[in-house]
């Protein structure tokens, strides 16, 4: 699949309007979504054929990106049983209802009988809550060969969360720094959107 086909699918799916503030429920833009999960095949080769985990699915636009980039089994994982609906909804409607399987649980608490070859995760930056975006990251190094993980951009960020993923076993192999935009979604919003840096991180765990 070319990047611009991916991007157009990923556009058509439902979005949510209701959001949960203290979860830092900001949805990943199809195109942001396209080009992680189109760079992750096209670079590295880690989609195709893969069992493939998004962390935090929300409306499902990882986790059916990576269906449509021809995963072999797609797990989506979130909190919010609406969010599930609405993944079901989408994947149905773009025809990755075959290869997606939605699950609803608390992320550290997750356990998978199955290998996971790939996570690709919008975790929440852990602004509401100190150290949210840091028990995303510990399940997916714990469960997967390869993590393609979003996080607010910044050097001391950076040093923070490459020291933890050493800790974990894992290195960094890439960084790539985007403009995410936020949309007005909550009171405390005053602009209708706002561009904020975000880093995306790829790790692979040294053994496993």
């Amino acid at each position: 699949m070319k990047l611009r086909d991916l991007e157009i699918a990923l556009e058509t799916i439902e979005r949510r309007s209701e959001r949960e503030v203290t979860l830092e429920d900001y949805p990943t833009p199809a195109t942001i979504a396209a080009a992680i999960i189109y760079a992750a095949q096209m670079e590295h080769g880690d989609i195709i054929d893969k069992v493939v985990c998004d962390l935090g699915c929300g409306d499902g636009v990882f986790a059916i990106g990576a269906a449509l980039m021809g995963a072999r089994r797609v797990i989506g994982v979130d909190i919010q049983s609406k969010a599930l609906k609405v993944c079901q909804r989408n994947s149905k409607l773009l025809g990755t209802d075959g290869t997606t399987d939605w699950v609803l649980g608390e992320v550290p608490s997750l356990e998978f009988r199955e290998t996971i070859d790939t996570v690709v995760s919008n975790p929440p930056f852990g602004v509401k809550k100190r150290g949210a975006d840091l028990v995303f990251l510990r399940k997916a190094l714990s469960i997967a060969r390869v993590t393609y993980s979003i996080h607010l951009a910044g050097e001391k960020n950076r040093q923070f969360l490459t020291r933890n993923v050493e800790k974990l076993g894992g290195i960094v192999t890439q960084v790539e720094t985007f403009e995410f935009p936020i949309r007005r979604l909550f009171e405390f919003h005053r602009k209708e959107k706002h561009m904020t840096k975000v880093n995306l991180y790829r790790i692979e765990m040294k053994e496993r």
